[in-house]
């Protein structure tokens, strides 16, 4: 009996493994950089669900046949949740926190209750209008975690200017001086994060600053005050 059952394990086991070399194989001309760990079981009965990470965030859903795949929003209707939304964010969240924390620059609440991490360029004006409400942020239980997401279009001097920041000898200091004085510090050269922290910015679809994510991994594209971000980021929580 106990050999039946391992038999049986196996061969599903197989089984299994044998649809997902062929969901790949199906997959890879058109997703060149898919890996086979994309691919896993889903919540969508029939169907595994493939995260692509590049060039930016996207979930899809193919048949275990490899042969039929869904993209764009799928909704489940008795939750009214948006399961493709739910693991994008999910992997977003994921994404920030696996930066290293020493090359975020990080104003603390004292009495932290929530996280935000906030791609920010220095030469965009509602992000210094939002950065004039650190305080205000700071006293509602927030910590804001500051990314670099410099945008030549419009600012064509600010990754230069977001690398000095980063490579100064007190990076919070210097971020904050550019952005109520704009007190460039002369800093040497550095290794610094600025381009690699502009590349994730892309692959998280920011396209404008601030751009904001909450702990849940959605995200604000522009400035909100304080009570604002609180706002949402409790609705976010109650979700």
């Amino acid at each position: 009996m106990k050999k039946l059952l391992l038999l049986s394990l196996i061969i599903i086991t197989n089984s299994v493994t044998a649809n997902v070399d062929k969901v790949f194989d199906n997959l890879k001309p058109f997703f060149p950089t898919i890996k086979i760990e994309n691919i896993s079981s889903s919540e969508l009965e029939g169907f595994y669900e493939v995260v692509l990470t590049t060039p930016q965030i996207e979930v899809l859903y193919i048949s275990l046949d490899g042969r039929y795949v869904i993209q764009g929003a799928v909704t489940d209707i008795e939750l009214m949740a948006n399961l493709s939304t739910k693991k994008i964010n999910s992997e977003k969240i994921n994404i920030l926190n696996s930066i290293d924390e020493n090359n975020k620059i990080v104003f603390k609440a004292e009495n932290e209750q929530y996280i935000l991490h906030v791609f920010t360029d220095v030469d965009c004006p509602y992000c210094a209008k939002l950065h004039s409400n650190m305080q205000g942020m700071n006293s509602l239980g927030i910590t804001v975690k500051y990314l670099a997401a410099p945008i030549e279009q419009l600012h064509p001097n600010a990754q230069s200017a977001m690398e000095k920041i980063w490579c100064a000898e007190d990076k919070a200091i210097a971020m904050h001086n550019y952005k109520t004085n704009r007190y460039l510090p002369n800093s040497p050269d550095c290794i610094n994060p600025v381009e690699d922290q502009l590349a994730i910015s892309k692959q998280l679809g920011v396209n404008g600053t601030p751009s904001i994510f909450l702990e849940n991994g959605s995200n604000i594209p522009g400035y909100q005050e304080p009570n604002q971000l609180l706002n949402s980021i409790l609705q976010a929580i109650a979700q």
